[in-house]
């Protein structure tokens, strides 16, 4: 008992290190030799195979971003001289090594599935190689579907900070004031092309004989042009006193 599960936890850790480690053979047996004798020390007074579930949290292997090595991997790694990360495991794993059953979790926000059941099935049988190896290309395939979601997560952020960052721009834009004095000389329709000039005709009608008259055909009537040189000072400024 216990050491059947624990060499099936030890040989599923060792075919994910040799698939994506950078460790050779040797590294590789002396790696798994250490991790087993942790094991095996730490799990002695947390195995129940009639209550499967009890301190379960004493056999568990977990790295997550929080946790980047489980102690007892940290601990054969320094029996075995063997650095952490050239196994090559991934950032968030979970492996559960309970009485008759080896489960493990790929992600955090993944679904636990089942390595190997102990029983009829033991180390050395082609059925418990050929169930770990499932167990291996389907944690490669959570692997990649997680990295796929957090790469769309973070694209989704991106694009709302975007968002955000645009309608904030748009709220900043202050709008052009306006004038709402009738008789003030910086209205712009008092710039506009065709801008009616009723002060010269009022002066024309105050001073009748300065001006000739415009059904002379030898003189052409004044006209004025839409040509705006500066700010004008219309009737409302008319400030000249020598003027009657």
């Amino acid at each position: 008992m216990m050491k059947e599960e624990i060499a099936a936890a030890v040989f599923f850790v060792a075919r994910l290190v040799k698939r994506f480690g950078r460790l050779d053979a040797d590294g590789r047996e002396r790696f798994a030799a250490a991790l087993t004798a942790v094991l095996l020390q730490s799990y002695k007074n947390h195995w129940h195979p009639n209550a499967p579930s009890r301190g379960q949290a004493y056999r568990c292997l977990r790295i997550n971003h929080t946790l980047p090595c489980d102690p007892a991997l940290q601990t054969a790694c320094e029996r075995s001289h063997v650095t952490f990360q050239d196994l090559g495991l991934p950032v968030e794993l979970t492996l559960w090594v309970d009485p008759g059953r080896v489960s493990c979790r790929y992600g955090e926000h993944s679904t636990p599935f089942c390595v190997t059941t102990v029983g009829g099935c033991r180390r050395g049988n082609e059925e418990f190689s050929r169930r770990v190896q499932e167990a291996v290309e389907r944690a490669s395939l959570e692997v990649a579907s997680e990295s796929s979601l957090e790469e769309e997560e973070e694209e989704e952020d991106t694009s709302s900070q975007s968002a955000s960052s645009l309608r904030s721009n748009r709220n900043d834009v202050k709008s052009i004031p306006t004038v709402s004095n009738p008789n003030s000389v910086y209205r712009f329709s008092e710039f506009s092309a065709g801008a009616p000039q009723t002060w010269l005709r009022e002066k024309w009608k105050s001073f009748p004989e300065s001006f000739p008259s415009s059904s002379s055909s030898s003189v052409r009537s004044y006209r004025a042009s839409f040509t705006f040189s500066g700010p004008r000072v219309d009737k409302y400024h008319w400030n000249n006193k020598s003027r009657s």
